[in-house]
């Protein structure tokens, strides 16, 4: 291999950009809470209603309207199904997930202030904002497009020699020195030319593919995610005479998301040299984030107001990559070979910035006595503020992000009547696509309802909540983006315990 390539394409944001989509930069910056079974049976409809430990994430002020202290716990179950349609066929894939999703507490001081500050609170609350657990399954027959056009982008400015391994050198070696000073695309260029997919004319001084789809090509694509973006609240509130609620929070964000994909061709064309391909890869992202909220409530006998504001979350993140190929071809005298190119490599990327959209929820809510009451907040987020940094090596992304995002109003609708201890309650949430182009990622609502008892000192709680969504999904960043359609019907079952004391 030449040391020294004809394009020298290595800067740190070569190892950046590639490893992470629109898709996967939107999907940190989501916040979609799932809290107290009594805060998702209501649809998270708290901002003006407090006494609830999720109520803290969705309004600081939310801490000082408790009457007693608290702490507790939530643990929940998830049921995905996923149907794709890719080239007509449909495919239905399920998934499900136990998880501890919520735990706090609230401590109160009452009567502190000579008669102006009537209660403090100290609030600590944790609880996952997004999931990230989701596997599709995507098949059908491509009848335009391969892979193999996803190496061949990524060969453009290379030659033979450039991604060769010398008798002194390895796979590992070679692909681990084409990413610390070339780059993504190098290695990928080097994968397709190590594994027979693409092959190099010396007249032309470019690469081709050897792979035959003039017959069209079976493609089967898996997508397996996992992981969460958890928030913790440090919650400072106040009462302020008898009807004013003010609060702040120190938020800090933990995320772990793990991607794998594989991608698999089969059934060339009778001729082709290339008879089946399977790419997978593997990405896991890790990171924190901080953000800073306040939010205030103000009560009119029955009727309440609230006004919370989030802070941009400013996270920073890093990346691992790991991937590998295994072809089968077969040469003109019918000799059959199995090549699997597996470097043995992990990509480990230098850190990065992102920050997302501030948030803004107004809120209102009509208290009927001891009966019930009813509530309503509006969310306001402006993805096409998303920026990652450095900047000067995201200015593709940025560009991309302010081009196609957009801002995104969500509603939350929840009701609660009460039989003495028994409560009943209902919620609706709608969620607004982040695109300005809908039919990437449609708008969605969920439907939830619920129950509890309070018992004295503990209360239990139960809901269950249901939602259908409809997104496209890119397979390949380069070359092969075909989309593939995903219905999603998610249904999810949440179980509280919260004690006073």
């Amino acid at each position: 291999m030449v040391k020294k390539l004809l394009i020298l394409i290595f800067i740190s944001s070569s190892l950046i950009i590639k490893s992470q989509t629109l898709s996967e930069i939107l999907s940190i910056s989501f916040e979609k809470p799932i809290g107290t079974a009594r805060f998702e049976s209501m649809g998270g409809a708290f901002g003006a209603l407090g006494g609830d430990i999720s109520s803290i994430n969705i309004n600081p002020a939310s801490g000082a309207v408790f009457i007693d202290n608290e702490f507790g716990f939530t643990m929940s179950t998830e049921s995905i199904k996923n149907s794709t349609l890719f080239f007509n066929n449909n495919e239905v894939t399920n998934n499900f997930k136990f998880s501890i999703n919520q735990g706090g507490g609230i401590w109160l001081l009452k009567n502190y202030g000579e008669g102006n500050i009537n209660q403090i609170s100290f609030g600590i609350n944790t609880q996952t904002v997004n999931s990230f657990n989701d596997n599709f399954d995507s098949k059908g027959r491509n009848t335009i497009n391969s892979i193999d056009s996803f190496f061949l982008n990524n060969s453009l400015g290379f030659s033979a020699n450039d991604l060769s391994v010398d008798s002194n050198e390895s796979i590992s070696s070679v692909y681990k020195y084409l990413g610390e000073y070339y780059g993504y695309a190098a290695q990928q260029a080097f994968l397709g030319y190590q594994s027979y997919i693409l092959s190099f004319d010396d007249d032309s001084k470019s690469f081709y593919s050897q792979a035959d789809i003039s017959e069209g090509v079976n493609q089967h694509y898996i997508n397996e995610s996992k992981g969460a973006n958890t928030k913790s609240n440090l919650n400072l509130s106040i009462q302020y005479k008898e009807n004013y609620y003010f609060g702040l929070n120190i938020n800090f964000h933990e995320v772990y998301k793990s991607n794998f994909t594989r991608h698999v061709e089969s059934n060339f064309s009778e001729l082709s040299p290339i008879k089946n391909i399977t790419f997978e890869n593997s990405l896991v992202t890790q990171g924190k984030g901080f953000s800073i909220q306040i939010g205030t409530i103000a009560r009119f006998n029955s009727f309440r107001l609230g006004l919370s504001y989030q802070t941009p979350t400013w996270y920073s993140l890093w990346d691992e990559t790991y991937q590998s190929i295994d072809t089968k071809s077969e040469d003109v005298d019918g000799n059959v070979y199995q090549d699997k190119i597996d470097p043995k490599v992990t990509n480990v990327y230098p850190e990065y910035k992102i920050t997302s959209p501030s948030i803004i929820t107004a809120s209102t809510a009509f208290i009927f006595g001891k009966i019930g009451l009813i509530s309503l907040d509006i969310i306001s987020h402006d993805y096409s503020k998303i920026k990652l940094k450095p900047t000067r090596d995201f200015s593709f992304s940025n560009n991309e992000i302010n081009t196609k995002l957009a801002n995104s109003l969500d509603l939350r609708l929840g009701t609660e009547f009460r039989f003495k201890n028994f409560s009943i309650r209902g919620g609706y949430q709608s969620f607004g696509s982040p695109y300005k182009d809908s039919e990437i990622m449609e708008d969605y609502n969920t439907f939830s309802f619920g129950f509890g008892y309070d018992f004295g000192d503990t209360v239990l709680s139960v809901s269950n909540k249901i939602s259908e969504s409809k997104r496209k999904h890119q397979l390949f960043d380069s070359g092969l983006t075909d989309l593939t359609k995903i219905d999603s019907n998610t249904s999810s079952s949440t179980l509280s315990l919260i004690f006073k004391f």
